[in-house]
């Protein structure tokens, strides 16, 4: 009873999704054999993401049927005000170690964000990103992708081209975790006529998408090591698209959310893990 009470906080409060964020971003390091960043760093990124989700499920009101997710965070408002205020908190401290291009950098990015959440678009009936079907699995995927491989390496140098393979997997890899999310949403999406891609392709042509681009992530990883011959980002990167493929598979019978948050999300830490354990061993 205890540890699930933990195991609840933890992934319903955000931190597990954090902690996934900074993984991510050690990954990239790892990846284009660049130093880690600053301890700060790290915490801008984790009080960032913890920031985000829980303004999010602060005011979210709808979610799958029998969600524990909504059904905790409705009893926990004041948890996830702690955790906004926290998150900010990181924020603002992790602020006095950047430079001019990272406030940049960040300007582009909250702006994408709050574009992406919040009806502040001037024109037509849709006021977010999240409102219209493409734009919005590919603004999500493109901004896990700024934050976790762009942010971390924009102040080293690196070979541009290995940079490209980093970017374009990583991209691709975030593109199949928020589709199967948005094929869980489905119901929801059309009844507010949301029109995601799960939403125009259906259910079974949605999951045949995740599992081709799944696929196109490996090729990058054979291509990436074909140019630049990083087995351990190779062995790594394949080794998770398969626990990727088997999860899925498993969220096909199971629509907990345990499943989506530590299974499919679990994903974003399985493979910095990876990487970093093939590394000790190469």
């Amino acid at each position: 009873m205890v540890l699930k009470k933990i195991a609840d906080f933890v992934l319903f409060s955000s931190i597990f999704i954090a902690s996934c964020a900074v993984a991510l971003c050690m990954q990239t390091s790892l990846a284009l054999r660049l130093p880690l960043n600053s301890v700060s760093f790290y915490c801008f990124v984790f009080g960032a993401t913890l920031a985000q989700y829980n303004l999010h499920y602060l005011v979210k009101t709808k979610a799958v049927p029998d969600s524990r997710r909504l059904a905790w965070s409705l009893k926990n408002k004041k948890t996830h005000k702690i955790l906004l205020v926290a998150g900010i908190i990181l924020i603002i401290i992790s602020f006095f170690s950047f430079r001019l291009h990272h406030f940049i950098i960040l300007a582009i990015m909250g702006a994408i964000s709050v574009l992406y959440s919040f009806p502040v678009i001037p024109i037509g009936n849709k006021k977010r990103i999240k409102d219209y079907g493409y734009l919005k699995i590919i603004t999500l995927a493109l901004l896990w992708t700024l934050v976790t491989v762009w942010f971390p390496a924009v102040n080293e140098s690196f070979n541009s081209t290995f940079f490209l393979f980093v970017f374009m997997k990583r991209f691709v890899f975030m593109f199949v975790l928020c589709l199967v999310f948005d094929i869980r949403d489905i119901e929801i999406d059309s009844k507010e006529n949301i029109n995601t891609v799960a939403v125009i392709l259906g259910r079974r042509n949605s999951y045949l998408l995740a599992y081709i681009t799944l696929f196109l992530f490996m090729i990058l990883s054979l291509l990436q090591n074909f140019y630049f011959a990083d087995a351990t980002e190779l062995i790594a990167t394949l080794v998770s698209a398969i626990f990727t493929f088997f999860t899925i598979e498993v969220s096909k019978k199971n629509n907990s959310d345990i499943i989506y948050l530590a299974g499919i999300d679990g994903m974003m830490l399985l493979q910095p893990a990876l990487v970093y354990l093939f590394s000790l061993k190469l």
